[in-house]
């Protein structure tokens, strides 16, 4: 609504919002780009090189123009890349991110200039492809004969008389701008900032990042952008070189802080069930926001509704975990189970048969392991007849419903990490329709950072993914090592940390040590729950 201030009449700003369709980059934008809807996006990337930020602008640029109205025009000028080099690696290393739109060159009329014609859902739309040419480069003398800002401003106003601009991207801009002094290098991107807000046109400037003490590249107070994007390498304590995305700017709306990571991914990247490296959504960019990130995007969504716990026990899989709780009481659905398993003991066939009572009520669960391979929990499955019946095919194959994934040792971030694991969880990472899973087992996180260098704060971490787990309507059962003899005392072992954040701890030890010995297990935690104090021995193979 408008409103009067000191008896003013003030108009309503009311706000659009531009997509990316970059995975992860609408997520912690809170949605995508928030612009005035009488206006436009005006977006600064910035980084050292070979950060990623051509790549990104170039994404951005295509998704939008591939999905984009009829008779719309995008524009494109490079100072770095000549226009065949850019439609050449779009073409072979992303495969225009198979986003489904014939893409065909129209014949070339003048030098350093392609034009690049799409049939989308939406009708054709066409893309400039321009190499800019700094005149400071050439000749000092030479300024304003080869395209540099004024150039650019000039042909946007000659392409609007023929059909809708949508968005200009200029890309090194500094470049184009080494002739002038840094107040006229401020005036001339202002300037240009105002002529495409004021036409409506998205505006994407990519900038290269100058040492904080140099003047001659403004900074992003001085490109007065609405919303600048920082991209860099960091290095890891591995020696391992991290790239990471951070929102350093957002002038119209809310977004998650922080430093996020992201990968790059070509043409031949292919869609599996392994969480890792080498796993991606297609080709392009991909962000993962970090953790905490992540958990603010759970709770936002859920707008701070906590999804209730079952009020009726849920089988655990094996006879005696479930004869340890009493008066019908035991964990329930969303609840977390977390077990504490002793070496020697069997936490793996216990995960196993955890998921199997899911499948035996129609329910899809996944398993995820550290320790164990597809082809071991193959073999684990054929041997016990408990499995066996309901977690693979009469071929031996797994059943729909029981996905398996095996854990390769990676370099990844700790953002990656859980958003894969959530997105498996959502029914993601397969063919056809997602199917959410109800029950999942991971087997195990002792020292999760051995296998995953990048994963520094594991308690964080699982604390977190415990959470969304419970907002994605997931049962967990989690399984950790513990030192022997951690029953009897002998070891400083404290489980504070595990019952602090699970609601339900069990503690799978033998009675003595030596071979033979009878395998028992304790409830040392169920929140609101009736469970035997003392332990209770478990027999294996029992139905």
């Amino acid at each position: 609504m408008a409103s009067f201030r000191f008896g003013r009449y003030v108009p309503a700003v009311t706000f659009a919002t531009l997509k990316t369709g970059i995975d992860g980059l609408d997520g912690i934008l809170a949605g995508g780009i928030r612009y005035p809807d009488d206006a436009a996006v005006f977006l600064c990337l910035a980084g050292g090189p070979g950060t990623g930020k051509t790549l990104l602008a170039l994404e951005m640029v295509v998704r939008a123009w591939l999905s984009a109205d009829d008779g719309s025009t995008f524009l494109y000028y490079s100072v770095e890349h000549s226009p065949e080099s850019i439609h050449k690696k779009l073409e072979a290393d992303f495969d225009w991110f198979r986003l489904g739109a014939k893409v065909e060159p129209q014949p070339r009329e003048v030098p350093g200039k392609l034009v690049l014609e799409a049939a989308g859902k939406h009708g054709r739309s066409r893309l400039i492809l321009t190499q800019a040419r700094p005149a400071a480069l050439q000749q000092k003398s030479a300024r304003g004969t080869t395209v540099d800002i004024e150039w650019i401003l000039a042909e946007i106003e000659n392409h609007l008389l023929a059909a809708p601009v949508r968005m200009v991207v200029i890309d090194n801009v500094g470049l184009l701008l080494t002739d002038l002094e840094y107040f006229e290098k401020r005036a001339a991107l202002l300037e240009t900032r105002r002529r495409l807000l004021e036409s409506g046109i998205h505006g994407i400037f990519v900038m290269e990042e100058a040492h904080p003490r140099d003047l001659r590249l403004p900074s992003a107070e001085e490109f007065s952008t609405d919303l600048m994007l920082h991209l860099s390498f960091r290095e890891e304590a591995t020696d391992f070189k991290a790239r990471a995305i951070e929102i350093s700017k957002a002038r119209h709306q809310y977004y998650y802080r922080g430093v996020h990571h992201f990968s790059i991914a070509g043409r031949g990247i292919t869609r599996d069930v392994y969480l890792g490296a080498r796993n991606e959504r297609g080709p392009g960019i991909h962000i993962y926001p970090s953790v905490a990130a992540q958990l603010s995007m759970a709770r936002d969504e859920a707008q701070f509704t906590v999804p209730a716990r079952g009020d009726t026990a849920i089988d655990l899989g094996h006879p005696d975990l479930n004869a340890a709780f009493l008066n019908d009481t035991g964990p329930a659905l969303r609840s977390s189970t977390m077990l504490l398993a002793e070496p020697g003991t069997r936490a793996t066939f216990l995960s196993l048969r955890f998921l199997a009572a899911g499948l035996r009520r129609g329910e899809r669960v996944l398993f995820v392991s550290t320790r164990e391979d597809r082809d071991a929990i193959r073999r684990i499955c054929q041997r016990e007849p408990v499995l066996r019946s309901v977690c693979l095919l009469p071929d031996g194959k797994f059943a729909p419903n029981f996905r398996v994934v095996y854990l390769h040792p990676e370099f990844i971030a700790p953002g990656k990490f859980t958003w894969d694991l959530i997105r498996l969880c959502q029914g993601g990472h397969a063919d056809g329709e997602p199917q959410p899973v109800a029950r999942m087992a991971f087997d195990n996180i002792f020292r999760l950072q051995d296998r995953f260098p990048l994963i520094t704060e594991q308690r964080f971490l699982i604390a977190a993914m415990i959470d969304m787990l419970r907002y994605e309507g997931v049962t967990p059962f989690v399984v950790d090592m513990v030192p022997p003899g951690a029953s009897r005392g002998r070891t400083d072992f404290d489980p504070s940390p595990y019952l602090v954040g699970f609601d339900t701890v069990l503690h799978l030890f033998f009675e003595q040590e030596e071979p033979g010995s009878h395998a028992f297990f304790r409830v040392l935690k169920s929140v609101g729950n009736d469970y035997r104090l003392e332990p209770v021995p478990i027999d294996w193979r029992r139905e």
